[in-house]
């Protein structure tokens, strides 16, 4: 399937990562996992994700929220949008995740077809502003001719 978006699962419970993996695949979504913070750095670093699911409570030096703030600050993975699924769903945790880098928040236990819907979301509106930005673009090459043209004037 042509232009697949492909979804960095990150998540260190493998019942619940292999869910989610089949979950997005029938829905259409390329999946890779890791299921700790410096596998998940790694991936991003070497191939190109279009979004992270990112479980807090990771196992080793990098939790989610360390994760999350490793990518903010690198331009390879600084646009990518990351949902945040976590068990902690007070508003300070929330917070947290939000200046971390994180743009998304589903608590656990969550609806998969929320999540789903989220993501299609978050692409369309991807998609909806490169139009815009090609329109732009297309419309800038038809105008300037004829600015350029009367400056010769």
């Amino acid at each position: 399937m042509p232009n697949m978006r492909k979804i960095l699962i990150v998540d260190d419970d493998t019942h619940m990562l292999v869910a989610l993996m089949k979950r997005l695949s029938n829905a259409g979504f390329e999946t890779v996992a890791a299921t700790n913070g410096e596998d998940a750095l790694n991936h991003v670093r070497e191939n190109k994700v279009d979004a992270i699911t990112l479980d807090v409570g990771l196992p080793g030096e990098l939790d989610g929220l360390a994760v999350a703030a490793a990518l903010r600050d690198d331009p390879r993975g600084s646009r990518i949008p990351i949902i945040f699924v976590t068990g902690s769903a007070d508003e300070q945790f929330k917070e947290q995740c939000s200046a971390s880098g994180g743009k998304f928040f589903i608590a656990k236990p969550y609806d998969a077809d929320l999540l789903i819907r989220l993501l299609q979301s978050i692409f369309a509106e991807d998609e909806l502003g490169e139009m815009r930005e090609i329109s732009t673009a297309k419309r800038r090459q038809l105008v300037q001719p004829r600015w350029a043209a009367a400056r010769s004037k």
